[in-house]
């Protein structure tokens, strides 16, 4: 989809029109509030000028989307953009006004490789990376040379955390960075304020993923099993529970440790995640076409990874339908039709029709304790309803995983499920 659109050089040059007649304001009569200084040029914004801003921005970040736009991207590539303009003819020009758009489209849409620390993931002792998709797991030694050539100034070394200091002695100045023993690698195209943000969906992504991918005894014994909160996948777990309780009947009782229910995978999960048949798969799913069941199944990975991250109950519950919904919500239609969603899930987990009712049975009852917690506000989730509702999740994705063609059309997958709804087996494609 272009980004140089009439609609988008119309508004572009609605707005340079207006901000050209803020351009050095008289400072015996200005307004200090509305003072702007951009690349050693003054302004006095008017009102006008920031209607036809907020006009740009917003048709800019429709086009550009919620990953790839920001709005403080926009202003600074706006305001650089103005200050090139010498005179306003060249407002009229068109080739002028797509260069402009394909400079904001271009900051907006940086691809980088993202870096974050992973205390989550433990690799396999005699394996230096694993990619899964778009993400992938780094041992820093093995990378430690390639960063050291960015630049001299900058001074690497790896170490138990990620820290920064300055050096200012003559001989070692330089920003002096220790980097953890093992690393994130996220390969992303978004605007550099959403960077954290769109890297964790990511990550949350691909943790599904291996989940899935990876066989439970190949995640290691530690690895979060139902029910257990999976850790931060960017923080370290924080292993004292800092509490103290007075108990009515006397007595007391300290928080004390916990294990973080961390991942140390095992050589056999390497073999798998390199095994070509299943990077196929993962990289339909982080790279989905449109209205397939990819897509869906990307969007509910993300949830259910974020579900086993809460520490809430209703929050886990909550995320897990999310998860459920992106898979099982009707094409076109966003909200959850109750009925139909529990039928198409007894469906996926089940060929008997005593088991399927009882299924869906189950699952209307825990929506019903989601309609409470979204519409009334309810806190009346236990851990068993969240557990529960996670249990299904899991076994309807892997269902999926494991059967499905994941380019299937998520229409034609829906039509499949309706017709085994009826008492049929269910006939994967």
């Amino acid at each position: 989809m272009s980004f140089k659109t009439p609609e988008l050089r119309a508004a572009l040059k609605a707005f340079a029109l207006e901000a050209l007649k803020c351009r050095n304001p008289d400072f015996g009569n200005l307004n200090s509030n509305r003072l702007r200084l951009h690349g050693g040029m003054f302004f006095e914004i008017t009102d006008e000028t920031t209607k036809a801003q907020q006009s740009f921005s917003r048709k800019a970040m429709t086009k550009l989307g919620p990953v790839k736009s920001h709005a403080k991207v926009i202003d600074k590539a706006l305001w650089d953009i103005v200050i090139l303009v010498e005179d306003p003819s060249q407002l009229d020009k068109s080739e002028f006004l797509n260069s402009a758009l394909a400079k904001i489209e271009a900051e907006s849409n940086s691809v980088c490789e993202f870096f974050r620390p992973c205390p989550l993931v433990h690799l396999p002792t005699n394996t230096d990376r694993i990619e899964i998709g778009r993400v992938a797991i780094d041992r820093t030694t093995a990378r430690i040379d390639e960063f050291r050539k960015i630049n001299e100034q900058f001074k690497f070394g790896v170490g138990n955390a990620w820290t920064l200091s300055i050096v200012v002695s003559s001989e070692e100045a330089g920003i002096v960075s220790q980097l953890p023993p093992t690393m994130w690698s996220i390969n992303l195209a978004a605007a550099d304020p959403v960077r954290e943000e769109e890297g964790l969906w990511l990550t949350d992504v691909a943790l599904s993923l291996l989940r899935m991918a990876v066989s439970a005894e190949h995640l290691g014994s530690l690895a979060p099993r139902l029910g257990k909160i999976e850790p931060h996948p960017f923080h370290p777990h924080e292993i004292q529970d800092h509490s103290f309780t007075l108990k009515q009947g006397g007595g007391a009782t300290l928080g004390g440790l916990t294990a973080a229910n961390n991942y140390h995978l095992e050589n056999e999960a390497a073999l798998t995640l390199s095994n070509p048949v299943v990077k196929d798969k993962i990289d339909k799913i982080f790279e989905a076409k449109p209205k397939s069941i990819a897509e869906r199944f990307y969007k509910g990975c993300g949830w259910m990874t974020r579900g086993r991250r809460s520490k809430d109950r209703s929050d886990r519950l909550l995320y897990f339908f999310t998860a459920i919904e992106s898979l099982l919500s009707a094409s076109g239609n966003p909200s959850p039709i109750v009925q139909t969603i529990a039928r198409h899930a007894a469906v996926l987990l089940s060929d008997d029709n005593t088991d399927r009712q009882s299924i869906a049975a189950d699952i209307i009852k825990l929506y019903c304790v989601r309609s409470g917690l979204v519409h009334f506000g309810t806190r009346g989730a236990s851990d068993i309803d969240a557990n529960s509702v996670q249990e299904i999740a899991e076994l309807i994705f892997m269902r999926i995983w494991r059967d499905f063609d994941l380019s299937l059309e998520h229409q034609e997958f829906s039509n499949l499920l309706s017709k085994a709804s009826y008492g049929i087996p269910l006939k994967p494609r």
